[in-house]
């Protein structure tokens, strides 16, 4: 599928994705029915497991082929979905080695984010402090994850910046793009709350005894007016009660050092400035 294909698709994967999701979270059984401009396909449930498959008149005998026929699926024009209680099983082959209805809307979301260019990553995730979901922990806690989704899974359960999520240690574009599938399934979302790698970063500049203008995060020689901005937009992220109570006390404890730090700075700007 072509770029731009993909980009149409992607409104179609992310409603069938979280439809799928929510499939799982009910243990559902019946048959889930696509249809398009002159296509259909069914995919057959039980207990929240796909066991069969039959998408565009290819029977699918194993979850890799169902995978593959999902994801072509949501480059259809006007799809439209259909589930249906029943307790008859499969209509067609039943699969090899049926899959989690969850686990195969993150392997379609991946695969129709993988395709998507890091602006349009940036574009959709904007900036925020994002979390884990309820619905995300449930999602995530059964699935085996790659390295670079582990990373990101863990800073997602303490809270931290889309803007960051690239840098940090085992994410990357590849972390960056999965917290873009996360936020399209619903299972990640900007929340309130304290941005742990912030801190962290900010500890370390501390320790090192970093210049006001540095801790503020501002180029040497920015004026008093910077200084106050950068300073509201740090605390807004750092300050304690920006942490819940789950934090570690030694965090807490550094976060108000951090914000007095922070202050001074400010101040010291401000007053070089005035001279």
């Amino acid at each position: 599928m072509a770029y731009p294909e993909c980009m149409r698709a992607l409104p179609s994967a992310t409603t069938v994705c979280r439809v799928l999701v929510g499939l799982d979270r009910g243990r559902a059984s019946g048959t889930l029915r696509l249809r398009g401009l002159g296509r259909q396909g069914s995919l057959w449930l039980s207990a929240g497991y796909i066991v069969g498959a039959n998408i565009d008149r290819r029977v699918a005998t194993a979850s890799g082929q169902v995978l593959e026929g999902l994801y072509r699926m949501c480059g259809w024009e006007q799809v439209v979905l259909e589930f249906v209680q029943d307790g008859g099983g499969p209509g067609c082959w039943r699969l090899d080695d049926p899959i989690r209805a969850r686990a195969l809307a993150l392997q379609t979301m991946r695969r129709a984010v993988k395709v998507m260019d890091a602006a349009s990553v940036r574009a959709e995730l904007r900036q925020g402090m994002y979390r884990l979901t309820s619905a995300g922990e449930e999602l995530l806690d059964p699935l085996p994850l790659q390295p670079e989704e582990k990373a990101v899974s863990f800073w997602l359960r303490r809270g931290v910046r889309a803007e960051d999520v690239e840098t940090l240690p085992g994410c990357g574009l590849a972390g960056y793009r999965f917290l873009c599938s996360l936020k399209l399934l619903g299972a990640a979302a900007p929340r309130n709350g304290g941005s742990y790698p912030l801190l962290l970063r900010k500890r370390q500049q501390l320790r090192q005894q970093a210049s006001a203008h540095v801790l503020l995060d501002l180029p040497e020689g920015a004026g008093g007016r910077d200084a106050r901005r950068a300073l509201r937009k740090l605390v807004k992220d750092l300050h304690p009660d920006r942490f819940g109570e789950e934090t570690p006390p030694a965090l807490r404890r550094a976060s108000g050092e951090i914000v007095t730090a922070l202050v001074d700075a400010e101040a010291r700007i401000a007053s070089n400035c005035a001279k």
